[in-house]
């Protein structure tokens, strides 16, 4: 009760703005500039330093998925307004929520986040859905403080018709056809489904980035007389597409917030360097058996097994390659005559803004060069070695799974529901040459060890078993190796409802283990790269309990603690897993607290809820890999100590005006911050020898990510002729930019004036502009006579338009670059990347149902 009187006292002091300097954590305090060396001579080691996490920062996809809120004001909102701007459930991390589908936890083991993409594209067959927070009882999975939805895909759940359709957008895809077919259970008890997409698109409303998808789902049910109800689903989506880099302000500036870096043309087609194909099928077996008209029991079989590959451009002894590098910017000089030719040149020549691609062909293909003692022998190799070329990131899922729930409700008053449930996930992660653009060979070595171990041969080989590896198209090399996770759980839950007081009373147990297993021995870690890692074990416990006090019939006030730990991520413990199976000092499981009272107000036009809620958690840990101009090496920055708090206010009022209008408002404030200082494990990414112990002056920093507050309105007119047309209104602020904690450390501003504008401008943390949307929906539904069956013909068209007013430039999420100035100590030098949202688009749709 302490946490949550806290927590009440904190909503009211609450402060906008960017963070208050008295807030914040307190901290003691010559370049060639011819055209010709800025655009093709760089220094090949330190142009190539963002390629590792750097580009994965800020690009979670964590909203609520519109699968969600069909009942909940709140949540149906932020599923469909509030997405656009990356907004999350209390601005929690994906892993505290949970899809659950057909009894079967589809969370990523190694990322714990539900595992959205895998059934992207398949909303018609996933209707059947139910969303809980964590003050409902959930009968088939106990989850964590977010949301979980637990969808049913077995054949028997879908809606008996057969539906064509298409779709028109200027979103991720321009053009949609979809089929879907159910029928009804036959005299032998057989029922089956199925559903097909097609999505495609030449060029989204991002430039450079095509899309191409199909997404199919196949069910079949068995009803068996005494023995329940089989059910067998596989569904998968299959998906190629482009990625959209972000891009700095100034880049922006330059070219425009639409400005995608990752393509070039290709004797004159667009071709983008940032590739991403994806195919990992899911088949799901459930068995449901009716004990009895009160109680059920249902088991699932779940295998999930597939690969997604990811290229991109690697070079070697070459100029960075991407068209944003800072150096080829104006920014980056120093004369201001030349800062001017610069800008002239780059809006002039069109090809200097996009990848030359011929530009790589011309340097492989003049690369002549001699490699001796290749493969480990005696042999030479004479002929062209790639400088430039294309690399496959690839991850292959191995996921299996079994879990089996009961459920009953034993009175007028009591239900009570248990399970269990095992996951085990092996992920194998490697590394494969793509395109080798023109030359004829690579060599498997890596080429920062090899300039900071020139005389040491050994060391550059990233296959010391096979040194000077020849690599051609296909060929793996770099890192190859498997992360094995296994997850699995003990649960019950039991509900009172009385006349006047229900309880809720849950209890979880959980143990994760994984390791590293690595499959081939480096050159730098001979003895740490190779081989299986000992076995990390977590322990577990969730506690949940709940109180609704029914003031009377039409009013209740509800109470919930919840108290758990959950184990840290596979990253997060191993510090660098693409070259050792080195691991944190001690890894610890997050603590969480999480305390919330809510109110519900229901009358007969009127729906009002408001929720209170607080949050802490405790002990999390990061890892971060990044280019340190400092040290002039990659560093990892093993971070451990993250305390997190999340304290804030939903509410939410429907008033329905009469039968054909009604109106919906929603608002939430939250107060999502850092609550320690962060303790920093500095080691060279090519030596394992300590660099630093250092603290992270993060104590205060806003948790970045989502909006803080948002508010929506939301019209819905109906007309009983099947007429349906809503408008919506939403208003974001409070969004903070991911902050690079390097700036944040006593040894950084060391020499620096404390409270001076540098001091300021290096600490702060950047919050993005206030935005406000207008979006609207209209459809219509009619029935047409059918002369060949007696079930006429049903059509609903449909129109939707986001962001009408068509605002430009709209940032919706972005990060602090981990790259800084050690000698200048300039922020400005390497701004911070931002990704920018939609203009006006637009999505038109035609279906027909029988």
């Amino acid at each position: 009760m302490i946490h949550f009187l806290c927590a009440v006292v904190c909503l009211f002091n609450i402060k906008t703005g960017e963070v208050n300097r008295k807030e914040t954590d307190t901290i003691p305090p010559k370049y060639d500039s011819s055209l010709l060396q800025i655009f093709y001579s760089q220094d090949a080691v330190a142009s190539n330093a963002v390629l590792l996490d750097e580009e994965e920062r800020g690009t979670a996809s964590t909203s609520i998925s519109p699968l969600s809120g069909e009942k909940d004001v709140f949540l149906q909102m932020a599923a469909f307004q509030f997405s656009a701007m990356r907004y999350r459930y209390r601005g929690y991390d994906a892993s505290l929520s949970a899809t659950i589908i057909n009894g079967l936890w589809m969370n990523d083991l190694h990322q714990s986040n539900p595992a959205w993409s895998l059934w992207n594209g398949l909303s018609q067959v996933m209707r059947n859905s139910i969303d809980y927070t964590s003050n409902n009882l959930q009968d088939n999975w106990l989850g964590d403080p977010g949301i979980t939805t637990c969808i049913d895909m077995r054949a028997s759940a879908q809606r008996k018709q057969l539906q064509w359709g298409y779709a028109t957008s200027n979103r991720n895809y321009t053009n949609r056809y979809h089929f879907s077919f159910a029928k009804e259970t036959n005299s032998k008890g057989w029922s089956w489904a199925m559903a097909f997409n097609l999505r495609l698109a030449e060029e989204t409303y991002r430039t450079g980035c095509d899309y191409h998808s199909t997404n199919y789902y196949i069910a079949v049910d068995k009803q068996m007389k005494n023995a329940g109800t089989i059910s067998c689903i596989v569904f998968g989506s299959p998906q190629q597409y482009g990625k959209q880099a972000a891009i700095t302000e100034p880049v922006s500036n330059l070219f425009g917030t639409k400005y995608n870096p990752n393509w070039g043309y290709q004797q004159g087609l667009k071709r983008n360097a940032a590739m991403v194909n994806q195919h990992i099928p899911v088949g799901i077996l459930m068995h449901q058996l009716n004990i009895n008209n009160r109680s059920i029991w249902e088991t699932s079989f779940g295998v999930v097994s597939g690969k997604r590959n990811d290229t991109g451009l690697d070079w070697y002894e070459a100029a960075d390659p991407r068209p944003d590098y800072y150096r080829y910017l104006p920014e980056f000089q120093d004369d201001s005559v030349l800062r001017i030719q610069v800008k002239e040149v780059l809006l002039e020549q069109k090809g200097l803004q996009q990848i030359n691609w011929q530009h790589f062909y011309s340097i492989n293909r003049n690369a002549i060069t001699r490699i001796d003692q290749i493969n480990g022998s005696n042999e030479s190799i004479l002929g062209k070695r790639a400088h430039y070329l294309l690399d496959q990131k690839t991850i292959h899922t191995q996921k299996f799974q079994f879990s089996s729930t009961y459920r009953s409700r034993l009175n007028n008053y009591w239900n009570i529901a248990t399970g269990i449930h095992y996951s085990y996930q092996q992920n194998h992660y490697y590394k494969t040459v793509f395109d080798l653009l023109g030359a004829e060979f690579h060599v498997n070595w890596n080429q920062f060890a090899e300039s900071e171990f020139p005389s040491i041969i050994d060391v550059k080989q990233f296959d010391l078993d096979t040194p000077n590896r020849i690599l051609y198209e296909g060929d793996k090399y770099g890192y190859d190796y498997l992360s094995t996770i296994s997850f699995s759980n003990i649960w019950g839950e039991a509900a009172y409802t009385g006349n006047k007081v229900d309880f809720l009373l849950a209890l979880r147990l959980s143990k994760t283990e994984f390791s590293r297993k690595g499959l081939v021995r480096n050159g730098l870690y001979p003895s740490q790269s190779r081989g299986r890692s000992p076995t990390s074990h977590f322990f577990n416990p969730l506690g949940k309990l709940g109180i609704l006090i029914k003031l009377n019939a039409k009013n209740s006030l509800g109470f919930l603690m919840q108290v758990l730990s959950k184990a840290p991520q596979f990253d997060n413990v191993f510090i660098s897993p693409r070259m050792r199976n080195t691991k944190q000092e001690n890894p610890l499981s997050e603590q969480l607290l999480n305390i919330e009272t809510y109110y519900k107000l229901l009358l007969q036009k009127c729906k009002v809820g408001i929720s209170l809620y607080h949050t802490d958690s405790r002990n999390g840990m990061n890892v971060l890999t990044f280019y340190h101009d400092g040290y002039q090496q990659f560093v990892n920055y093993a971070i451990r100590n993250i305390d997190r708090q999340y304290t804030g206010i939903e509410s939410s009022l429907n008033y329905e005006f009469n039968e054909h209008l009604d109106c919906s408002l929603v608002f939430a404030k939250g107060f999502h911050r850092y609550t320690s200082r962060q303790m920093v494990t500095v080691s060279l990414d090519n030596n394992e020898s300590l660099l630093d112990k250092m603290e992270v002056y993060a104590n205060n920093f806003r948790i970045a990510g989502s909006p803080m507050q948002v508010s929506g309105i939301s019209f819905k007119y109906r007309t009983s002729n099947g007429l349906l047309l809503q408008c919506n209104a939403s208003h974001f602020q409070d969004q903070w930019l991911e902050f690079n904690p390097l700036r944040r450390t006593y040894e950084l501003l060391d020499g620096i004036v404390k409270g001076s504008e540098q001091w300021y401008k290096i600490v702060s943390q950047e919050k993005l502009p206030a935005t406000f949307l207008m979006n609207t929906f209209i459809g219509k539904g009619f029935s047409i006579r059918n002369f060949y069956h007696r079930t006429p013909l049903r059509l609903f068209c449909s129109l939707s338009i986001n962001n009408i007013l068509n605002k430009q430039g709209i940032i919706t999420g972005g990060y602090e670059q981990l790259r800084f100035d050690q000698d200048t100590k300039d922020p400005d030098k390497f701004p911070p990347k931002l990704f920018y949202g939609y203009g006006l688009n637009y999505a038109m749709s035609i279906t027909i149902s029988l």
